[in-house]
């Protein structure tokens, strides 16, 4: 990503000296640079509204209610933290059983303004206990010393759900997200039976759940928010920018990483879209992001490609380089 190589760049030259900071300077309107309109121009994303279904789970087990909590909770959060608009849940739970009827018939029958944009039906798959004992053992070293390792027992507990994300009322297929995670434990016990009392299988399975949620970024990036290039911009302290139609209102921020796209049409009247490359927001706290529209630094060759219109998708932000919790989960590690 064009940030996050900023930043290893900067690293590296810190390392040996020399220290580089990000854009922090918002280029004057008088530093405007003209350029082309696309002959394809994207639209600002509305808001979209997303509606979660209370989660279905067709197996008895001693976490479900809560992992079916765990799961729609931790779903509701990362929608609204995409800032897309989240249906009420006592609605939601009110017309469960219409929409999942209209999955199977492919068609949502409705009148007036649609509920919403999205449903998200969501299942838990699995939630899977196993153990190991391991028996005390002494080991001794070169240096005569006896180290002591009480019998114990290893607990693992895996955690799967699928959520698929349909449009209304037409309930086609948009996407289908599968989240897996696990969690561990670890007791001092002579029982090689190695006993579980219900709520610590309940704990464990409740952080797996929460986890796999935190750590899958494909909903983030399915409902990331997008606007058009709406200017550019080139000066002295600032280099390449460019204005895109989304700001505070869309919880943009400073740092945030951005990426365009450009849209073609062919002679037969499809359209193909290209990302073209990426940029950040420019890392200033009061110029950078107002409520509409935000700046945006790039490289000299992005600057050349971009045109009025083409598109700008903010970029959710994943693991970063210290979380090795997060990089286990989302690389399978």
């Amino acid at each position: 990503m064009f940030k996050k190589g900023l930043v290893a760049v900067s690293l590296a030259a810190a390392i040996s000296g020399c220290q580089l900071t990000q854009v922090s300077d918002v280029c004057l309107p008088t530093d405007m640079v003209e350029i082309e309109n696309a002959a394809v121009p994207s639209k600002k994303s509305e808001d979209i509204k997303v509606i979660v279904l209370p989660v279905d789970m067709s197996f008895d087990d001693p976490a479900k209610g809560r992992l079916q909590t765990v799961f729609r909770n931790d779903l509701e959060a990362t929608i609204e933290k995409t800032g897309s608009k989240l249906v009420d849940r006592k609605l939601a739970n009110k017309l469960k059983g219409e929409i999942k009827l209209a999955e199977q018939s492919g068609r949502y029958n409705t009148s007036g303004v649609p509920i919403a944009d999205l449903a998200i039906i969501t299942e838990v798959t699995a939630s899977d206990l196993s153990y190991s004992f391991t028996e005390r053992r002494e080991k001794t070293n070169d240096e005569g010393e006896t180290k002591v390792y009480p019998a114990h027992c290893d607990f693992r507990t895996e955690v799967k759900a699928v959520a698929k994300v349909v449009s209304l009322p037409n309930m086609e297929l948009v996407q289908r997200i599968e989240f897996s995670s696990t969690d561990t434990f670890s007791s001092e016990t002579n029982n090689s039976k190695c006993p579980i009392s219900s709520a610590q299988y309940t704990s464990m399975a409740s952080d797996a759940a929460e986890q796999a949620v935190k750590y899958n970024f494909e909903l983030q990036k399915l409902l990331a928010p997008s606007a058009p290039v709406t200017e550019m911009r080139y000066c002295e302290n600032g280099g390449n920018q460019v204005k895109v139609a989304m700001g505070g209102n869309k919880r943009i921020k400073p740092g945030a990483d951005i990426s365009f796209s450009q849209v073609f049409k062919s002679e037969d009247g499809t359209t193909e879209t290209y990302t073209v490359g990426e940029g950040y927001v420019v890392n200033h706290e009061n110029d950078a992001v107002k409520p509409s529209f935000s700046w945006v630094a790039i490289n000299e060759e992005l600057s050349l490609k971009l045109r009025k219109g083409d598109n700008a998708k903010l970029v959710p932000e994943e693991c970063k380089p210290w979380d090795l919790l997060c990089m286990t989960n989302n690389w399978g590690v």
